[in-house]
């Protein structure tokens, strides 16, 4: 293995995605990461476009990592656990509150196995509360942590951000600053630790900015669709060929910029729209402006009319534009992988060390797929 984490051992006992994509994220970084699959599978195996008898969701959230099935609530299973337990540096748990207690692997068993183990566990909804044995998926968990009440049209319904899993891959990202914050703490006391987060946390971490400015204004953000709320222009306008452009004046020095690219140099000087603070005032009368001029023309146009003017904005992509986008391409960050499910796209790993290379992503195997590896591994 390479990568700064090399010779780090994780145990994946989570469930769907957001403990198992932690650990595969970890596996980029060099560590060895092992799955224990329960007998029945886990659920994500069935969710998504199905490749092979596996949902493509579950293909996606197991890349570099080993997999056996156990059965860890009794016999040899439990035994080979144990011995699982013993050799990982970390494992990662996001079963539903007390799930592994009941199956006698809370913290305490584990640390009384394994003392300098880093035990992660990410509930649903905490530890304490009404909610705290209530399962969470992402959309659950962007409508109670307040993500869907700032998504949606101008006047519209509130929405879920669908078909990303958002909260959960943050989630993940919330576990992975764990392990490496515990892998620290370890390497000066000598000593593992529990560490605990919850989906419902991380999705409020992320969402800072917006909460901050409810705790000023003690109003809910409105609803403004591809808008800014601070910076206007700051959003997506529709061009003539039904394509969008994202345009953003983040810095006063690109107003006249704009307005003359638009040629509106009328609205340069117009009290209305002089300062961002008077446009965010009377959004309502410039971007309808603004949206009319665009229409005008094709995006491609606009891209190469925009950049001329030295205009900040950018481009919406759907995902066959983006893997065939030539900068996509240069970057070298789609490719091709051999799998047991055929030919898949691998992802470039999204850290680059000046002095470490990271693992290259390597394909989603069958659950159980390496079991005598394992049990080798384990005997020798």
């Amino acid at each position: 293995m390479t990568g700064p984490l090399a010779g780090i051992k994780v145990l994946d006992i989570g469930a769907f995605s957001v403990g198992p994509v932690a650990c595969s994220l970890l596996g980029l970084m060099g560590a060895e990461a092992i799955r224990i699959e329960p007998p029945n599978l886990d659920g994500l195996i069935f969710v998504g476009v199905m490749v092979g008898q596996h949902g493509q969701s579950y293909i996606s959230s197991h890349f570099n990592k080993k997999s056996i099935i156990l059965d860890i609530r009794s016999g040899t299973g439990k035994e080979l656990c144990k011995k699982l337990i013993k050799w990982a540096d970390i494992i990662i748990n996001n079963r539903r509150l007390g799930a592994l207690e009941k199956m006698g692997y809370g913290y305490d068993e584990l640390s009384n196995i394994n003392p300098r183990v880093i035990y992660i566990e990410s509930t649903s909804y905490g530890t304490s509360g009404p909610w705290s044995k209530y399962a969470a998926a992402d959309h659950f968990v962007q409508a109670a942590s307040g993500f869907a009440s700032i998504n949606g049209k101008e006047g519209g319904e509130v929405e879920i951000v669908r078909y990303a899993a958002h909260a959960d891959i943050n989630a993940s990202l919330v576990i992975v600053s764990a392990a490496l914050s515990g892998l620290m703490a370890r390497e000066i006391t000598g000593k593992g630790q529990k560490i605990e987060t919850s989906h419902l946390q991380s999705t409020m971490s992320m969402q800072v900015n917006r909460l901050s400015e409810f705790f000023v204004t003690e109003k809910t953000p409105a609803l403004l669709g591809s808008a800014n709320v601070h910076i206007v222009p700051s959003q997506a306008f529709k061009t003539w060929d039904n394509k969008y452009i994202n345009i953003s004046v983040h810095k006063e020095r690109y107003w006249p910029k704009l307005c003359k690219a638009l040629e509106l140099q009328s609205l340069q000087n117009d009290p209305r729209f002089k300062t961002n603070a008077q446009r965010v005032k009377n959004r309502a009368e410039l971007i309808p402006l603004i949206q009319e001029k665009v229409a005008d023309k094709p995006a491609y146009w606009w891209k190469l009319h925009l950049r001329r003017c030295d205009v900040p904005f950018g481009t919406n992509y759907d995902y066959e534009n983006l893997s065939s986008d030539p900068h996509v391409q240069a970057n070298q960050w789609l490719f091709d992988m051999d799998s047991m499910f055929g030919v898949i796209k691998g992802y470039a790993s999204p850290w680059n060390f000046s002095k470490i290379q990271t693992e290259k992503m390597t394909p989603t195997v069958k659950p159980d797929q390496n079991r005598d590896e394992i049990l080798k591994m384990l005997d020798a």
